[in-house]
Protein backbone atom coordinates (compact mmCIF):
# COMPACT_ATOMS: atom_id res chain seq x y z
CA UNK A 1 0.00 0.00 0.00
CA UNK A 2 2.13 2.98 -0.93
CA UNK A 3 1.50 6.35 -0.98
CA UNK A 4 -0.15 8.43 -3.84
CA UNK A 5 1.88 11.48 -4.19
CA UNK A 6 0.04 12.88 -6.87
CA UNK A 7 -2.59 13.80 -4.66
CA UNK A 8 -0.28 15.31 -1.77
CA UNK A 9 1.65 16.89 -4.07
CA UNK A 10 -1.76 18.34 -5.63
CA UNK A 11 -2.61 19.54 -1.95
CA UNK A 12 0.62 20.88 -1.29
CA UNK A 13 0.64 22.70 -4.73
CA UNK A 14 -2.77 23.99 -3.90
CA UNK A 15 -2.04 25.66 -0.40
CA UNK A 16 1.53 27.34 -1.71
CA UNK A 17 -0.67 28.91 -4.33
CA UNK A 18 -3.33 29.94 -1.77
CA UNK A 19 -0.18 31.52 0.29
CA UNK A 20 1.07 33.24 -2.27
CA UNK A 21 -1.79 34.54 -3.75
CA UNK A 22 -3.55 36.15 -0.77
CA UNK A 23 -3.00 39.41 0.23
CA UNK A 24 -0.94 40.79 3.31
CA UNK A 25 -3.11 41.34 6.21
CA UNK A 26 -3.07 45.17 7.49
CA UNK A 27 -2.11 45.94 11.30
CA UNK A 28 -3.57 49.03 11.40
CA UNK A 29 -6.07 51.15 9.97
CA UNK A 30 -4.66 53.81 7.67
CA UNK A 31 -4.43 57.21 9.57
CA UNK A 32 -7.62 59.19 8.66
CA UNK A 33 -7.78 62.31 6.78
CA UNK A 34 -7.42 65.21 8.44
CA UNK A 35 -9.51 68.47 7.07
CA UNK A 36 -6.25 70.51 5.94
CA UNK A 37 -5.25 67.61 3.92
CA UNK A 38 -8.31 66.78 2.54
CA UNK A 39 -8.67 70.73 1.31
CA UNK A 40 -5.47 71.00 -0.06
CA UNK A 41 -5.83 67.41 -1.84
CA UNK A 42 -9.02 69.35 -3.31
CA UNK A 43 -6.83 72.51 -5.03
CA UNK A 44 -5.68 70.22 -7.05
CA UNK A 45 -8.14 67.42 -8.12
CA UNK A 46 -9.15 68.86 -11.81
CA UNK A 47 -6.21 71.28 -12.14
CA UNK A 48 -3.60 68.90 -11.05
CA UNK A 49 0.43 69.84 -10.04
CA UNK A 50 2.80 70.80 -12.12
CA UNK A 51 4.30 67.93 -13.26
CA UNK A 52 0.87 66.58 -14.38
CA UNK A 53 -0.30 69.80 -16.51
CA UNK A 54 3.43 69.24 -18.60
CA UNK A 55 2.35 66.11 -19.85
CA UNK A 56 2.34 65.56 -23.81
CA UNK A 57 -1.15 64.43 -23.57
CA UNK A 58 -2.18 67.62 -21.45
CA UNK A 59 -0.62 70.16 -24.24
CA UNK A 60 -1.42 68.60 -26.87
CA UNK A 61 -5.14 68.78 -25.46
CA UNK A 62 -4.50 72.29 -24.49
CA UNK A 63 -3.33 73.27 -28.28
CA UNK A 64 -6.16 71.78 -29.76
CA UNK A 65 -8.48 73.14 -27.57
CA UNK A 66 -9.89 70.61 -25.56
CA UNK A 67 -8.68 71.28 -21.91
CA UNK A 68 -8.79 74.82 -20.27
CA UNK A 69 -6.81 75.63 -17.36
CA UNK A 70 -9.12 77.70 -15.98
CA UNK A 71 -12.15 75.80 -16.11
CA UNK A 72 -9.86 73.24 -13.87
CA UNK A 73 -9.09 76.05 -11.66
CA UNK A 74 -12.65 76.81 -11.11
CA UNK A 75 -13.78 73.78 -10.35
CA UNK A 76 -11.33 72.57 -7.84
CA UNK A 77 -12.37 76.33 -6.72
CA UNK A 78 -15.90 74.99 -6.51
CA UNK A 79 -14.77 71.52 -4.63
CA UNK A 80 -13.11 73.82 -1.80
CA UNK A 81 -15.61 76.31 -1.81
CA UNK A 82 -18.50 73.45 -1.15
CA UNK A 83 -16.59 71.74 1.11
CA UNK A 84 -15.19 74.68 3.36
CA UNK A 85 -19.11 75.25 3.94
CA UNK A 86 -19.80 71.86 4.68
CA UNK A 87 -17.66 72.00 7.34
CA UNK A 88 -18.86 75.40 8.30
CA UNK A 89 -22.02 73.69 8.87
CA UNK A 90 -20.69 70.42 10.48
CA UNK A 91 -19.37 72.64 13.12
CA UNK A 92 -22.44 75.03 13.42
CA UNK A 93 -25.08 72.68 13.56
CA UNK A 94 -23.49 69.80 15.22
CA UNK A 95 -24.00 71.28 18.87
CA UNK A 96 -27.81 72.51 20.68
CA UNK A 97 -27.30 76.07 20.59
CA UNK A 98 -26.15 77.48 24.42
CA UNK A 99 -28.18 80.27 26.05
CA UNK A 100 -27.15 81.90 28.94
CA UNK A 101 -28.33 84.57 30.60
CA UNK A 102 -25.86 87.50 30.84
CA UNK A 103 -23.49 88.39 33.37
CA UNK A 104 -23.04 91.08 35.78
CA UNK A 105 -21.68 94.05 33.76
CA UNK A 106 -20.40 96.92 35.22
CA UNK A 107 -20.25 99.03 31.95
CA UNK A 108 -24.62 98.45 31.50
CA UNK A 109 -25.46 102.07 33.44
CA UNK A 110 -23.73 105.37 32.23
CA UNK A 111 -22.89 108.95 34.27
CA UNK A 112 -25.22 110.79 32.72
CA UNK A 113 -28.30 108.28 33.93
CA UNK A 114 -26.93 107.96 37.46
CA UNK A 115 -28.69 110.26 39.69
CA UNK A 116 -27.17 113.20 40.81
CA UNK A 117 -25.74 113.86 44.02
CA UNK A 118 -24.51 117.26 45.28
CA UNK A 119 -22.13 115.33 47.49
CA UNK A 120 -18.91 113.20 46.49
CA UNK A 121 -18.57 109.64 47.18
CA UNK A 122 -15.20 109.91 49.53
CA UNK A 123 -12.06 108.76 47.78
CA UNK A 124 -13.68 110.27 44.52
CA UNK A 125 -12.24 113.53 45.25
CA UNK A 126 -9.33 114.61 43.08
CA UNK A 127 -6.84 116.32 45.80
CA UNK A 128 -4.26 119.14 44.33
CA UNK A 129 -1.01 119.00 46.63
CA UNK A 130 1.02 122.44 45.85
CA UNK A 131 4.90 122.19 46.34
Amino acid sequence: MGIQLNHISGLTLALLAAAVVAPAAIAQDPAPVTIPDALEDLGTTYSGDYFRNRGIIRQGKRIIGLDFPERALEWDANATSAAVRDILLLQTTSDPTIRVPDLANPYSSSLLTSPSSSVPYVGSEFIFEQF
